[in-house]
């Protein structure tokens, strides 16, 4: 650490003696009471690999000043202004010995203690895969830095039911299997970090692996639209990407999409994930009825793990009854490892508002969707989802005789058990709210029996993202996630 810098009488007492000793040996150089001294300052640790600056502070001198330092491996020093950067690229002790020199030739010295640590690094990353429905433990540790350490989750979800201690004990019990992807932090005593990316694999309670398909719907309120919905469009951006890329979700149908280039800037920002609007060319019939200035379904997914095999506008003769926006049918295959399977998504927007005519039109299509799956996928996984703008367990419309809402317009859906599912149908009658506004549930996942086999019981959630104004600056709708287990029983 740097001395205190000496008093003015001693300061003179030192120029001169200075003088004396240097006058033959040092030609020219002065010195003076106004010369260039060192401050005082102690070094924070660091550790190889870490960001790191620090700017070497003097008192008194003439400018300009002229730094020296031989700085330790890694590290780069600037003699103009005194600034050591780093990264440290070995662990050691050292003693740095800064000299600084003023245009007069005034001159001061010190030595400062620098600790650098070794590499801050996590062990035993590798999750042993635990089995759903069994209690687990597994402990994350780490060498290097400055201990004690401690561990967040950045990104991903953790099963539920299961939760990582500070200490990096990770622990629970979960009846979801499946495959997530997690990054991890790890953090020393002194504020080194260190990102860490690790695969968590919970098994089947039968010990074979899984094959995990996790499915969300969401309104995502006139996205990319400059005068309708949120008026901060960067920011609706970046919330919306960050909803995303922390649910980490694998299929999304997406509702009120406008801007395709508001899309492809999202995409941008999700690497792994690929995607498009219902007017995109690919899509069959797609264009005729969705403009690129107007409302528009859309699907994102992960690319290694969702393949379109095909995309197409459906009960486009009905376009009507779903308020001009005809649902998007996507033929799609899913792969885990070197398994396959095959299901069909349907993306819609029903008709809005709350008057009798629009709860009629809604009932209406529910209708010619119903005929269309009993005869076009009779024995196929499908999956409904988007904004049905209704509820499940009673319609959003009073009937103005009775008081009472009008039955569901999706009643013929809701009574037909044994070939269909709302896997949100706990949630409406459960009084949850699916907008940020509102109190009814309007935003569903409908499933064939084809796929209600391989429907994880109790896994549809609601998520409320943790983002201040969400409903003025993100959307006024809630996204909504389902999980399947595709291994079949």
């Amino acid at each position: 650490m740097a001395r205190n810098p000496p008093s003015q009488t001693a300061r003179r007492w030192a120029g001169l003696l200075t003088l004396v000793v240097l006058a033959s040996a040092c030609p020219g150089s002065r010195v003076s009471d106004d010369g260039p001294w060192l401050s005082q300052l102690e070094l924070k640790p660091t550790s190889v690999g870490q960001g790191y600056e620090v700017v070497f502070t003097v008192a008194g001198g003439k400018p300009p000043l002229h730094y020296t330092l031989t700085p330790p491996p890694g590290f780069s020093f600037y003699t103009g202004d005194g600034r050591l950067v780093g990264p440290a690229s070995e662990p050691g002790d050292f003693n740095l010995v800064v000299h600084v020199r003023d245009v007069e030739g005034d001159e001061d010295t010190a030595t400062y203690p620098l600790k650098v640590f070794p590499r801050l690094e996590a062990l035993d990353t590798k999750v042993t895969q635990p089995r759903a429905g069994s209690t687990f433990q597994h402990v994350f540790k780490a060498t290097g830095g400055k201990p004690p350490y401690r561990w967040s989750l950045v990104s991903g979800a953790l099963p539920p039911g299961c939760t990582l201690a500070s200490s990096g004990d990770l622990t629970g019990q979960t009846n979801a299997p499946g495959v997530y992807a997690l990054t991890l932090r790890l953090e020393d005593s002194t504020g080194a970090k260190v990102e860490v990316p690790t695969e968590l694999e919970v098994f089947r309670a039968d010990g074979r692996p899984s094959f995990p398909l996790a499915v969300g719907n969401w309104n995502i309120e006139w996205f990319g639209d400059s005068t309708n919905g949120p008026t901060n469009e960067a920011l609706q951006l970046t919330n919306v990407r960050t909803v995303l890329a922390d649910a980490d979700i694998d299929l999304w149908g997406l509702v009120e999409m406008v801007g395709t280039t508001h899309f492809n800037n999202l995409k941008a920002d999700l690497p792994g994930y690929d995607g498009f609007l219902a007017d995109n060319a690919q899509v069959v019939n797609g264009s005729k009825y969705y403009s690129s200035t107007g409302q528009k379904v859309g699907v994102l997914f992960k690319s290694n793990t969702v393949q379109v095999l095909r995309a197409e506008l459906i009960l486009t003769s009905d376009s009507y009854l779903f308020a001009g926006r005809p649902p998007l049918r996507l033929d799609l295959r899913i792969k885990r490892r070197d398994t396959t399977v095959d299901m069909t998504a349907i993306v819609l927007h029903m008709k809005a508002a709350a008057s009798y005519s629009d709860y009629a039109r809604r009932a209406a299509a529910a209708a010619a969707l119903k005929q269309y799956l009993d005869t076009s996928l009779p024995t196929q996984r499908v999956i409904v989802l988007g904004d049905w703008n209704d509820d499940v367990d009673a319609s959003i419309v009073f009937n103005p005789e009775t008081a009472q809402p009008y039955a569901s317009p999706y009643i013929d859906f809701v009574t037909d058990t044994d070939d269909y599912l709302f896997t949100t149908d706990a949630l409406s009658h459960a009084g949850i709210s699916s907008t940020a506004s509102n109190s009814d549930f309007i935003d569903h996942q409908l499933i064939t029996n084809e796929l209600e086999a391989d429907y994880i019981a109790g896994s549809t959630q609601l998520i409320k993202p943790a983002i201040p104004n969400y409903e003025t600056n993100t959307s006024d709708h809630f996204p909504v996630v389902s999980r399947f287990d595709m291994t079949g029983p």
